[in-house]
């Protein structure tokens, strides 16, 4: 390049803000990492019903999981005084306290979390794998007509054995639009019918039979930046193949990717291990009514 063409190079550069150079840095080293980031957005909003003051009103609510295979939460930010907690699964939880709420207010708080996230899966060490395997709540593997079509499933290794599965769940279900109640894998196979939670639900107890540890995750489809809609949660399933958690979704039929568009929030246990217990998405201690 000679000196004219080297000074007009520089010169484009000197005008780009530092905002717009930091982004592409950073982008550029993402890349390089072999991530990507998104970024979700909330809006909350609580309401005091009542035309009295309310006290002690407490709400937790599941932000992206600290750390997956996949994703690794980067940054949160809250227009309110708030607190993150974490739990043994690696769930990230965001609790608002409010010792004093005024009669019939209500108050609009703004979340946005940012995470990056991995396309191929990175090595879970998986201390107990048998936390996994067993019969839980809407995952039935005792029963003797789960276990009957697991066993016909069953391939030689545990990858094939996961294609089968999510093969079988994929031609066999009927996607039956949002349901509000969980009704379990054993429901779902005998009608052959539910939402996402169903197709999720059979897809993990049909694994754990065959010996795949196995689980339900939370959380929302985001192949860009976003601000989800609540009626745009969704569950899949992940199998732990290989040393990794590794994407099941028969009702969206992803099998293995886009595991970069898959941002969890949850792991389903039957038993509580933090204050949301077994919701979902949020639990509120107090009367004040919650719309996300």
């Amino acid at each position: 390049m000679d000196r004219r063409g080297c000074l007009r190079a520089c010169a484009a550069l000197a005008v780009v803000p530092v905002s717009t150079w930091s982004a592409c840095v950073r982008a550029a080293a993402d890349a390089q990492a072999g991530e990507i980031r998104r970024q979700l957005r909330f809006t909350l909003t609580l309401i005091n019903p009542r035309a009295a003051q309310l006290t002690g009103q407490t709400l937790w609510l599941y932000l992206p999981a600290n750390e997956t295979g996949t994703q690794r939460l980067l940054q949160t930010r809250v227009s309110a005084s708030h607190e993150v907690l974490h739990d043994p699964l690696g769930h990230t939880l965001l609790e608002l306290r409010f010792a004093q709420f005024a009669p019939l207010a209500q108050k609009t708080i703004s979340v946005a979390a940012e995470v990056a996230m991995r396309s191929k899966p990175g090595e879970s060490p998986l201390a107990d794998p048998r936390a996994w395997l067993a019969a839980e709540r809407y995952i039935e593997t005792d029963d003797a007509r789960i276990r009957t079509l697991a066993f016909e499933l069953r391939r030689a290794t545990p990858l094939q054995t996961a294609k089968a599965i999510y093969d079988w769940v994929k031609l066999n279900m009927n996607y039956a639009g949002y349901v509000a109640d969980d009704l379990g894998a054993l429901q779902a196979l005998l009608e052959r019918r539910g939402d996402c939670t169903e197709y999720a639900y059979l897809a993990v107890a049909l694994a754990r039979v065959c010996g795949i540890p196995a689980r339900m995750v939370g959380g929302y489809f985001a192949d860009r930046d976003v601000a989800p809609r609540p009626e745009e949660y969704h569950n899949w399933a992940e199998l732990y193949i290989d040393g990794a958690w590794r994407l099941l979704d028969a009702q969206k039929e992803n099998w293995l990717a886009p595991a970069e568009d898959y941002v969890a929030f949850r792991f389903y246990r039957d038993q509580p291990i933090n204050p949301i217990g077994r919701a979902h998405r949020f639990r509120m201690e107090g009367e004040l009514q919650v719309r996300l």
